[in-house]
């Protein structure tokens, strides 16, 4: 090969070596984008997640105090006995003692039994809500748990389960 032909190759040659970085740090940047934008989707599961465990334990808990207060279930399924709007957060419930300082009747214990079930979906999920009644679409109960503004009362349809993907709640249906 002539001096000449060599010389041509190498001048040929001169920025390839900036292009390729460029390449490389363009590809890069488009797998953090990705990678980034994938840690978002999972933290956004991860809390919608822990919203549906906590509205589980709070169903499974209002569950356990209509089984423990049996001659109370018209109550506790009469939609007038739970709150239109979730409650303030973070305050103590009012009378939050009452049936642990004081002997109740059933009416009482039914009673309470709502305002704490209330106070505490409003305390652990965000703008929670709780509500039982008979469900529309079988002859079951249904203890019904919301959270991010969802009304109760929408997450059950005379057709079922409101399965809609942006719905935030949780339906548990109890057969007695």
């Amino acid at each position: 090969m002539s001096k000449r032909f060599r010389s041509v190759a190498r001048m040929r040659q001169q920025g390839v070596g900036m292009l390729e970085v460029l390449i490389a740090l363009l590809v890069l940047v488009i797998g953090v984008l990705g990678f980034a934008g994938l840690q978002l989707v999972a933290l956004k599961n991860t809390g919608e997640a822990s919203h549906r465990a906590h509205a589980t334990l709070i169903a499974q808990d209002a569950i356990e105090r209509f089984q423990s207060n049996p001659s109370q279930l018209a109550f506790y399924l009469d939609q007038g006995s739970w709150p239109d709007q979730a409650p303030d957060s973070g305050a103590a419930p009012t009378n939050w003692k009452r049936c642990m300082s004081n002997p109740c009747n059933a009416a009482q214990m039914a009673a309470w039994d709502v305002e704490q079930l209330s106070w505490v979906a409003a305390n652990t999920l965000p703008a929670g809500r709780v509500l039982a009644k008979n469900c529309d679409f079988n002859d079951m109960e249904c203890v019904i748990v919301s959270w991010d503004g969802q009304a109760p009362a929408g997450c059950v349809t005379n057709a079922g389960v409101n399965e809609d993907a942006a719905s935030s709640c949780l339906v548990l249906e109890v057969a007695q």
